[in-house]
């Protein structure tokens, strides 16, 4: 079981590099993508669970994927690191202020979350891949749970 796991990790992860390289793009923004919304459902799942460990893994993993996709110069002639600079990592950096301001309560970093899918659909607008539409989801689809140990 583990090595189908395993395997199947493995061919998806060179599916992934195979995109990136077959349109001559030198970077993997596919993957980055990939990243940033597994790591945002996850976070989405510890803000509903208002798990404040669990926020704080998530959301630093996601300001590391957004750090490495700010390095893209451009993806099919779009520039996507700009872009990213521009529209993502203000809406990320008030996302981070509502978890550290610990008297602003789980409401508001709820609120901040939202705006940070909403600058994700802005920027997808503004590459004309509009067509990728994030939305928030309560499903949980992981062998994971996001309930708060110490309440």
């Amino acid at each position: 079981m583990l090595s189908r796991l395993i395997g199947s990790m493995l061919a998806a992860a060179l599916c992934t590099a195979a995109t990136a390289s077959d349109e001559g793009e030198d970077h993997d923004l596919i993957g980055l993508m990939g990243q940033m919304q597994y790591f945002s459902h996850k976070l989405d799942l510890s803000i509903r669970a208002q798990n404040r460990k669990l926020v704080d893994f998530y959301a630093h993993e996601i300001e590391e994927t957004l750090e490495a996709t700010t390095e893209i110069e451009a993806y099919h002639g779009k520039p996507v690191g700009e872009l990213t600079e521009a529209m993502l990592a203000p809406a990320f950096k008030r996302f981070e202020q509502a978890v550290d301001d610990k008297s602003g309560g789980w409401e508001t970093i709820d609120d901040r979350f939202w705006e940070l899918v909403d600058a994700c659909n802005a920027c997808h607008q503004a590459t004309e891949y509009g067509f990728i539409n994030i939305q928030r989801t309560d499903a949980n689809p992981y062998m994971q749970s996001f309930e708060n140990e110490n309440p």
